[in-house]
């Protein structure tokens, strides 16, 4: 039954809206009828049927008399009433016909019989005009004044038709007061009235080139000069003041004054502004000269270490580098450049005339996007944050605009303090309940966002020093953070943070192919490792020799000649004198190679976010073969130390590395072994380790060896597998 109720429901509100039209439609309709009488009427009429025509226009009428006085279709009015005037006196009635030419006076003073009519209906008509309709005739002064009867703007003398009765006039003019008076125009000769307004203050007027200039007068915005095409007349002030005349404001700027001196200032955003000082003695009507201002603007040049990266001034593009900007406003920007690997910030002060040049070095950025702990500190300490770190040389950490911030954070519905940590990087507060997989899913979120290669934070840990602060960075796609503290008013702690923040180890180091030591009692540095393929074997070294001289220099013991081959770069020449077992003394001549070198997963001194987006920009430029492997490797190294498994297997797997030892092969069989089985794939971790530990590999360039850690993960293995049996 409830359905069923529902149903006819339904049907009843239908047929209630075709019966009960809305009433929009029912005025709709309304028009379309009086419309289709008054058109009836005039065919009536033309086959003098007049009956009928009073009828039509008897329905048409009182539905139109209804309308408020603006409605468009009470232009109807005035025909109807003339056809319904003219039926009226055909059929005799001439009472009728006299009220609708009276009705039809008063909507049209000014209405004339323009058809072929009798000289009888003429007569009627001539009749109602006497006693409806009188001339009026207005004189102001100044006859400038606008002026209105009964609400309707008129002409100042001229002739006016009004009907006969009370009328109000109101005249008005800036510095004089407003005038308005009820006047009763009686039937007859002409009526004459003149007005005199009464000056109550001096009025001003102003004309700017450019237009849209703020008038401010003692202090006081009296508005804008207005913009839009000028007049005609303007053009003779634009030519007295040498400019072109659409660069002229359209119209006075018009503004009341008392008697007294008055200072008149002109300002608009990137023009010089200007001062005029203007003594008002009396009340009248007063005019500045054309206030023409000159542009405030600086240009700026920008060049980039990469060549097509974005400038953006402000927010907005401008164009791409090198580029020049030669309409820079007076006052403080934001230049910034951007390329798909880093960016480049920067805010410059302006003045007119200058000439900036900006050379930027583009980084990987890190675009701060939260902060906690700050609620009694009345700045922006992200901006404090990015000033304190813009000498920083391997990344920039940067502040977006606070509103660009709290549009994205909102979309994301995040907490304040939701990035929040300490010194030691533990989560503070609301911080602790955002998982590192969230974490790592808002970094990838929020950097797209600000076009940026991670994300950071500041927090204050405590109200007892609120100059000190954490700043954590959270490259895209990473969750777990590290933090830089810093005290913001000291020195040596600012730059403690950026050397820190710029720590970038070297990832290939000089080599010949061999291993030296320190043996007691003996000079110089024993040979007990050699690469089989290394320049060292290939030029006659043995195990066993001793290392005496390196480029004539003395090697008093491995140290020496650690620091004497750190110095050589690859293909570099160098001479070795060498003591073979049997004592006899020999020289080996060679070429320095650069072998791989890989950081310490376990190195806390390095911050693995920042390490990652730089070894990314790296990737973009051009580099050989063994590089890429090279830094795919470390990127890999830092994202397993950020425990981003899967993207530290991705890259392992384009790593190409020979197989030897040192870091080569092994290392990478080894890496991609411990990924495996943090991500649950055993045989794949198995299966990897097996073939490290058959390597001779280094982790390191100092060790472990690869077959020891491989042994001892395969083991691990085993045992987890033991228990779970």
């Amino acid at each position: 039954m409830t359905h069923l109720g529902s149903k006819l429901s339904t049907v009843a509100v239908m047929l209630a809206s075709l019966a009960w039209p809305s009433a929009g439609q029912a005025q709709g309709a309304q028009d379309t009828d009086t419309k289709v009488l008054i058109s009836e009427a005039r065919g009536y009429l033309a086959s003098l049927d007049f009956g009928k025509v009073v009828d039509a226009l008897d329905r048409a009428i009182a539905i139109i008399e209804t309308r408020p006085p603006q409605d468009p279709s009470r232009k109807d009015l005035v025909s109807a009433y003339e056809m319904r005037a003219r039926s009226r006196f055909a059929l005799g009635n001439q009472t009728g016909a006299l009220s609708d030419f009276v009705s039809l006076l008063k909507t049209n003073p000014s209405y004339m019989l323009t058809e072929q009519v009798s000289p009888r209906v003429v007569a009627l008509f001539n009749d109602a005009l006497a006693t409806t309709v009188t001339t009026f005739r207005l004189s102001v002064t100044p006859d400038t004044a606008e002026v209105r009867l009964d609400g309707v703007p008129v002409a100042v003398g001229e002739n006016l038709k009004v009907v006969v009765g009370e009328h109000v006039v109101a005249a008005k003019q800036r510095g004089y007061r407003e005038t308005t008076e009820t006047v009763p125009v009686p039937a007859g000769p002409a009526v004459e009235l003149s007005l005199t307004l009464e000056r109550v203050s001096a009025v001003l007027s102003i004309m700017t080139s450019p237009s849209n200039v703020d008038v401010i007068i003692d202090g006081i915005s009296h508005g804008k000069t207005a913009a839009g095409p000028p007049p005609a007349r303007n053009a003779e002030v634009a030519a007295r003041a040498g400019v072109p005349t659409s660069e002229v404001s359209s119209l006075p700027l018009v503004v009341d004054l008392p008697v007294g001196p008055h200072l008149v200032e002109f300002r608009r955003d990137c023009y010089v502004g200007a001062q005029r000082r203007v003594a008002i003695d009396r009340a009248a009507d007063f005019a500045i000269d054309l206030v023409k201002l000159d542009r405030a603007v600086a240009s700026l040049s920008v060049r980039a270490n990469q060549p097509g990266a974005q400038v953006l001034v402000d927010g907005q593009l401008r164009g791409v580098t090198p580029l020049t900007v030669s309409d820079l406003c007076e006052g403080e920007h934001s230049v910034e450049l951007r390329s798909a690997v880093g960016r480049y910030f920067r805010r410059i002060q302006t003045h007119t005339g200058d000439k900036i040049d900006v050379a930027g070095t583009i980084k990987p950025g890190f675009a701060l996007v939260a902060t906690a702990g700050v609620a009694a500190i009345n700045t922006d300490l992200r901006v404090v944050v990015e000033r304190v770190f813009e000498p920083a040389q391997n990344v920039t950490i940067f502040a977006p605009p606070s509103d660009r911030v709290d549009q994205a954070v909102k979309a994301q519905q995040l907490p304040t303090g939701w990035l929040a940590f300490d010194g030691r990087r533990r989560p503070i507060g609301v911080s602790a309940e955002i998982s590192a997989p969230i974490r790592q899913d808002l970094s990838n979120r929020l950097a797209r966002a600000f076009d940026a290669q991670g994300i950071a934070s500041v927090t204050v840990p405590s109200n007892l020093d609120k100059n000190r602060v954490v700043v954590s960075l959270l490259g895209a796609g990473s969750g777990q953070p590290d933090v830089l503290e810093v005290s913001l008013d000291n020195p040596e702690s600012i730059r403690a943070a950026i050397a820190k923040l710029d720590q970038m180890p070297s990832f290939f180091r000089p080599s010949i192919g061999l291993t030296a030591i320190d043996v007691a009692d003996l000079t110089g540095a024993v040979v007990i490792a050699l690469d089989a393929n290394g320049p060292a074997a290939r030029a006659g070294v043995q195990l066993g020799d001793v290392l005496l001289k390196a480029n004539e220099q003395v090697i008093p013991d491995a140290v020496a000649f650690t620091t004497a081959l750190a110095g050589h770069k690859a293909n570099d020449d160098m001479t070795l004198e060498l003591k073979a077992r049997t004592g006899t003394l020999k020289r080996a001549t060679l070429k320095v190679l650069m072998t791989p070198r890989l950081i310490g997963m376990a190195d806390q001194t390095l911050l693995a976010n920042s390490i990652v987006a730089n070894l990314r920009a790296r990737l973009a430029a051009q580099v050989d073969p063994l590089e890429e492997s090279v830094i795919r490797l470390n990127i890999a190294a830092a994202l397993a130390r950020l425990e981003a498994w899967s993207d530290a297997r991705a890259e392992l797997q384009r790593v190409k590395l020979p197989d030897g030892p040192g870091v080569a092969n092994g290392t990478v069989l080894y890496l991609l072994g411990v990924c495996a089985d943090k991500l649950g794939n055993r045989s794949e971790a198995e299966a990897t380790l097996k073939a490290a530990a058959a390597s001779d590999s280094l982790l390191t360039e100092d060790g472990p060896p690869i077959k020891e850690l491989a042994e001892a993960k395969l083991a691990e293995l085993q045992r987890r597998s033991n228990r779970t049996q």
